[in-house]
């Protein structure tokens, strides 16, 4: 009997089975078969060298984690088109927690990350990079980890150039765009609606900012409610219960944004929407540092009337004509 022979009756067996298990489970399993190939082609894009490693460290004292996140990627994660990046971040032990989703988040918007891998400590971290760099490098014998990058407070200068450079993409979930471009639409139907994130200590400012321009509609994305008596063309969104994806979502849906330089204003910025910034920078700063016309900055503390009457030269800029639909 030869091999041929074999192989058929073991063929048909298989099918068999195959039938029967499906008949029994009675659908498809389209999940299975999913994972199955997403991890063949990222195999086959890995031996290929189509995937590329960044590392970063987070100090201790580090702020702002997602922002400073989000500006260490649009940095790291220009690669050719169709190849991934597995990006590896140690975290200190202690201070992190409360920005890990968020900063979890934030990474899941970049189309260009393959895996996502989070650390503690330094050995465990090393060892990885070790092993992914000799699968890279199978013929290397002295194998290194890449070289750290250090995402501790984001200085004026790293800000600076992130505010002038040209941005990677970023990618919300479907159903928090599609949800946010309605609730905009809705609400703000068409009025040129602008995105308010406004820090505490200038809680007067958004409400002045409405008064001044009746045309425009305004979202309030600040932690904080807004106080009772404010202008008609203005909504909070403080308490709705809304996720970052979905805060993210408004941002690029709406026409321009003025607030801190965080994790939000980043997402304005990457998604092409005109924006004045405040703060996020620390030391001695210019009083403001603008893009063309795209961006307009305040790194540090600046007189709120001033900043006022900054905001509203600017968005006279790109808003419509007064009563314009």
């Amino acid at each position: 009997m030869n091999t041929t022979t074999k192989i058929r009756p073991l063929r048909q067996r298989l099918a068999n089975f195959t039938v029967r298990v499906l008949y029994r489970l009675r659908f498809f399993p389209f999940t299975l078969l999913y994972v199955l190939f997403t991890a063949l082609h990222y195999v086959v894009q890995s031996r290929g060298g189509r995937i590329h490693v960044r590392a970063g460290n987070v100090s201790g004292g580090a702020t702002s984690l997602p922002r400073n996140v989000m500006v260490w990627l649009d940095r790291n994660l220009t690669v050719p088109p169709g190849d991934l990046v597995n990006v590896y971040l140690r975290l200190p032990r202690e201070g992190s927690g409360t920005s890990l989703q968020d900063v979890f988040s934030v990474m899941l918007t970049y189309p260009t990350i393959g895996v996502i891998n989070f650390y503690w400590d330094w050995s465990s971290t090393a060892d990885d990079l070790r092993l992914v760099q000799a699968k890279r490098n199978p013929n290397d014998l002295e194998v290194s980890p890449p070289p750290y990058d250090e995402l501790g407070a984001s200085s004026i200068t790293s800000l600076e150039e992130f505010l002038q450079a040209d941005h990677v993409e970023i990618v919300v979930p479907v159903a928090a765009a599609r949800d946010a471009q309605t609730l905009l639409k809705r609400l703000a139907g068409g009025a040129y609606a602008v995105c308010l994130n406004l820090p505490a200590e200038l809680g007067p400012l958004p409400d002045a900012l409405a008064r001044a321009r009746p045309d425009v509609r305004f979202f309030d994305l600040s932690p904080a409610p807004l106080p009772v008596g404010s202008a008609a063309n203005i909504q909070s969104f403080f308490g709705h219960g809304l996720t970052l994806h979905e805060r993210m979502a408004i941002v690029q849906a709406a026409d321009a944004y003025v607030g801190s330089f965080d994790e939000l204003g980043c997402a304005a910025q990457m998604s092409s929407r005109p924006a004045v910034l405040l703060g996020g920078a620390g030391g001695d700063q210019p009083d403001r540092i603008s893009r063309s016309e795209v961006a307009l900055w305040f790194p540090g503390a600046t007189d709120p009337l001033a900043m006022a009457e900054a905001a509203l030269q600017f968005l006279s800029r790109h808003s419509p004509v007064a009563g314009k639909t």
